[in-house]
C-alpha cells in the first residue's frame, strides 16, 4: 500500500464516520416529530371520548379534528427527514465501501502496515453493517408515519359528524404511529453502534494518517546516496 493509498483510505473513513454522525442527528429529529405526533393524537382521543360523554359534542369533535390537522402538519416532516437521513447513509455507505476496497490493497509484508490495516478493518466492517441495517429499518418507520398521515387526511369535516369514523381514523393513526415509534427506537441503537464503531474507526485511521505522514518525512529528510564518482586523474606529464 502506498503512503497515498494510505491517506486516502483514511480519508474515506473519515468521511464514513462524519456521515454516520449526521445520521444519527437525523434519527433524532425524527424521534422527536414522532414523539410529538403521539402527543398531538392523545389529545385528539382525549377530545373524540369527551364528545361521546359532554353535551358540547360538537366542540370537542371539532377541537379533535384539530388535532389531527397538527397530526398531518407533524407527519408532513417526515419525508424530508427520511430523504436527509438515506443522503447520509448512503455517502457512509459508499464511504465505507471505499475505505474496504483501499484497504484491501495493504501490502501486508510490512508489519507496521499489516498491523494497522488488522485494527480498522474489522471495525470499518461494523459500520458498513450497521448502515445497511438501518436502511431497511428507517424505511419501515417511514411506512408506518405515512399509513398513520393517510389515516389522518380521511377525517373530512363531514367526517366529523360521524365519531365512530374519526375513532377509527385516530385508533389507525395511533397503531401505526406505535409501530413507527418503535421502529425508530430500534434504528436509534443501530445508528449508535455505527457511530461507536465509526468514531473507533477514525481514531484508528488518525493514528495510521500521522504514521503515514511521519514516515513521509522521515523519508524526505534521508540524504539520496548515490555511487561515488572517482576523482579525475591529473593530466600526464
Amino acid at each position: 500500500m502506498t503512503t497515498d493509498t494510505t491517506l486516502s483510505a483514511a480519508d474515506a473513513v473519515f468521511e464514513a464516520e462524519q456521515a454516520v454522525s449526521r445520521a444519527r442527528w437525523v434519527v433524532e429529529e425524527i424521534q422527536e416529530t414522532i414523539t410529538s405526533a403521539l402527543r398531538v393524537l392523545d389529545d385528539a382521543e382525549l377530545d373524540s371520548a369527551k364528545a361521546k360523554l359532554s353535551e358540547r359534542g360538537s366542540f370537542y369533535l371539532e377541537a379533535a379534528g384539530e388535532h389531527l390537522g397538527r397530526l398531518r402538519t407533524r407527519c408532513n416532516d417526515m419525508p424530508d427527514l427520511t430523504h436527509g437521513l438515506f443522503v447520509h447513509l448512503n455517502r457512509a455507505s459508499q464511504s465505507v465501501t471505499d475505505a474496504r476496497t483501499l484497504l484491501d490493497l495493504a501490502d501486508t509484508s510490512d508489519p507496521v502496515i499489516a498491523s494497522e490495516v488488522a485494527q480498522l478493518k474489522p471495525r470499518i466492517a461494523v459500520v458498513g453493517e450497521m448502515v445497511a441495517l438501518a436502511k431497511p429499518v428507517a424505511q419501515l418507520a417511514a411506512q408506518h408515519v405515512e399509513t398513520a398521515h393517510q389515516a389522518s387526511r380521511d377525517v373530512t369535516a363531514l367526517g366529523l359528524l360521524e365519531p365512530v369514523s374519526l375513532e377509527r381514523s385516530i385508533a389507525t393513526a395511533g397503531k401505526e404511529l406505535g409501530r413507527a415509534d418503535e421502529d425508530v427506537r430500534l434504528l436509534g441503537n443501530v445508528v449508535d453502534h455505527a457511530a461507536a464503531s465509526a468514531r473507533e474507526s477514525a481514531g484508528i485511521a488518525s493514528e495510521i494518517t500521522d504514521n503515514a505522514r511521519r514516515r513521509m518525512s522521515e523519508q524526505s529528510r534521508d540524504p539520496i546516496t548515490s555511487p561515488s564518482q572517482p576523482a579525475p586523474r591529473p593530466p600526464g606529464r
